[in-house]
């Protein structure tokens, strides 16, 4: 089998700055508990070997570092970063008997320690919100779950819901103003998706340029409105050969592309293999 990415990437990290995406995280310890009972609790002054990520799900915390004298208050809902090496002090700083909060202890790196300087990780913000609908609550839930309760397949499945976890940390907060509208773009893409829409398409539609178009695409997703149409593209033509047993021409007519090789073209773009190998 050939040599992924990311195994590629971390072969030679050492000197290289390791991006979110090819983060392939190793989780140490989970905790997901309530704080009453046991007096307001303080942690530190400590410094970590490896990253700590803290979900505030019910109280109010606040994390200072020792050195720069930066001082956070955490609400809930609000997942707190704290780096390895950093001194600080993390507390609880409001009632303990209605506090709870989930920690995870992480290296994002598949191998190594960012603290010894075998990887570089982009960081990830100090603090990232996010609502009570939002997956992250429950990916720290089950990631507890897991971590204490283990089965064959456990580490496997800790790493990928802290990637899952470290991903939405870089993930930016939505313009809740423009969700509605961007929520119809992307709808109205999804329902005309075998007739190829481009932002021109958009733009008529939704009365925005098209350069104003492709600059909402970019901000909200980070691609343009062709790229989502290509990668949607793909993954229903995936289901097509994977799920319909269709040969690639049979998926290439049905998903509307004017050719089996166009279809492949923009099928191995998206997920770096040709459509003959599912």
């Amino acid at each position: 089998m050939a040599e992924s990415v990311i195994e590629m990437h971390n072969r030679n990290v050492s000197d290289k700055e390791l991006p979110p995406d090819a983060a392939a995280p190793r989780i140490h310890f989970v905790n997901y508990r309530p704080l009453g009972g046991i007096g307001r609790p303080v942690w530190g002054p400590r410094q970590l070997s490896d990253f700590e990520l803290i979900l505030s799900l019910r109280g109010e915390f606040e994390f200072i570092n020792c050195d720069t004298g930066e001082r956070v208050r955490q609400h809930p809902g609000e997942v707190l970063t704290i780096r390895p090496g950093e001194p600080h002090i993390y507390r609880l700083d409001s009632d303990p008997g209605g506090a709870f909060f989930s920690c995870i202890h992480l290296e994002p790196g598949a191998s190594g320690s960012c603290l010894a300087g075998d990887y570089r990780p982009v960081m990830p913000p100090r603090l990232a919100t996010f609502t009570q609908e939002h997956a992250i609550p429950e990916l720290f839930r089950r990631a507890d779950r897991l971590f204490h309760h283990p089965g064959r397949r456990t580490d496997a499945l800790l790493s990928c819901i802290g990637k899952l976890i470290w991903l939405y940390l870089f993930e930016p907060p939505r313009d809740l103003h423009a969700d509605d509208r961007f929520d119809a773009m992307l709808e109205f893409l999804d329902s005309h998706l075998t007739e190829h829409p481009t932002r021109l398409d958009l733009a008529g539609k939704f009365h925005l340029t098209p350069q104003r178009i492709n600059a909402l695409f970019k901000k909200e997703l980070g691609m343009s409105p062709g790229e989502y149409v290509h990668r949607e593209l793909a993954e229903r033509g995936y289901a097509l050969l994977h799920d319909e047993q269709l040969s690639v021409k049979e998926a290439a007519d049905r998903l509307g592309f004017s050719s089996a090789f166009y279809f492949s073209r923009v099928f191995r773009k998206v997920f770096g293999v040709p459509p003959s190998t599912v």
